[in-house]
């Protein structure tokens, strides 16, 4: 079923393949199966006994994966860009290695790849990513931190993005996870819960922030309608705009009436546009608000959860994703960035 030099490096580093079984925690048989040849082991269990070996999986996995790649970038100006490997449904993919949100940090790549303007080329392959995760929870990016920490090699890449946006790219097989905001129900409306697994996360709180000394005097949500306030909308197909809809149509107030509304793309360029007073309030999750140091007025809570392709929901659970979001530790981190209820 497939090639590979496990053997050849194994034996010539004097290890056997008990020791090197229990070093990458499988069982014995498993890894003659895979040396042998007659089993192709996931992306994240390839790294591994590379990595126990002290070599590239590239140099063990002649050939693996395929030359053919999917490609998913935000700009097709031609160059060299850093970019995420993982594998999705047998094919590669690559994403454009880009910071998660407004102001955040670049997160880590896998790769470097060259356009020239119709086809792209990985000059220089650094590693494999384990499993990708799109949305725009923070608690996301403590996920990806905590398993570049681990010890098995299975790496999670967080990519930003909406409800929508995120879901687009799990139907597009660009992800394997998408964490997003609203009732499951909804938000998988249309694809069909067999295609998918559903994996409740948390309650995430949402909060009404406003410009430093709340010289608007704004106190509720009625309040984002008035004819003095400019507020920071979200855009179409976000969680956070979706409950805004919702909320408003409640109280009965008229979103005609929001003055020169202006539409951001994330939660942080909200609380930026708030906090420098291009707007005077918005809403954005308690954990934002509190990070940016924003006044703010819990206005209610979203239901959050995972929601993973088949293959996913599998590499999640061999990579010991579900492990690590149900340790205490984790628990811990999330409740420090405030407004988090997590499944228990």
């Amino acid at each position: 079923m497939g090639s590979n030099k496990i053997a050849q490096y194994r034996l010539r580093r004097g290890i056997s393949l008990s020791q090197l079984a229990e070093v990458v925690g499988v069982s014995r048989q498993s890894l003659y199966a895979i040396e042998a040849g007659e089993q192709v082991p996931k992306v994240y269990l390839a790294i591994s006994i590379a990595k126990a070996l002290g070599i590239e999986v590239t140099e063990l996995f002649p050939g693996e994966p395929s030359a053919a790649y999917r490609v998913d970038v935000q700009n097709h100006v031609p160059g060299v860009f850093r970019a995420c490997l993982a594998e999705i449904k047998g094919e590669t993919v690559i994403r454009q290695s880009l910071s998660a949100g407004f102001g955040s940090a670049v997160v880590p790549a896998d790769a470097i790849v060259r356009w020239d303007g119709s086809n792209f080329d990985v000059e220089c392959e650094l590693g494999r990513s384990g499993l990708f995760m799109d949305g725009c929870d923070p608690a996301l990016g403590i996920i990806s931190t905590r398993s570049a920490e681990s010890s098995n090699g299975f790496r999670v890449r967080w990519f930003y993005g909406s409800n929508k946006d995120s879901m687009e790219k799990l139907t597009s097989r660009l992800t394997h996870c998408a964490l997003v905001h609203g009732e499951a129900d909804e938000i998988i409306d249309g694809i069909g819960e067999s295609d998918v697994i559903v994996v409740p996360f948390g309650q995430w709180e949402l909060a009404l922030c406003y410009s430093p000394g709340n010289p608007k005097m704004i106190l509720s949500l009625a309040d984002v309608v008035r004819e003095d306030v400019k507020f920071a909308w979200r855009e179409e197909g976000s969680g956070v705009r979706h409950f805004l809809d919702r909320a408003l149509a409640q109280l009965s107030s008229d979103k005609a009436g929001l003055v020169a509304p202006k539409t951001f793309h994330d939660h942080y360029q909200v609380a930026a546009a708030v906090g420098l007073g291009l707007c005077d309030a918005g809403v954005v999750p308690v954990s934002i608000a509190q990070s940016q140091g924003l006044g703010h007025i819990p206005v209610g809570a979203h239901q959050s959860s995972l929601v993973f392709s088949k293959d996913g929901y599998d590499l999640a659970v061999a990579g010991g994703l579900f492990d690590l979001i149900a340790s205490a530790t984790f628990a811990r981190e999330v409740a420090a960035l405030g407004g988090y209820l997590l499944v228990s």
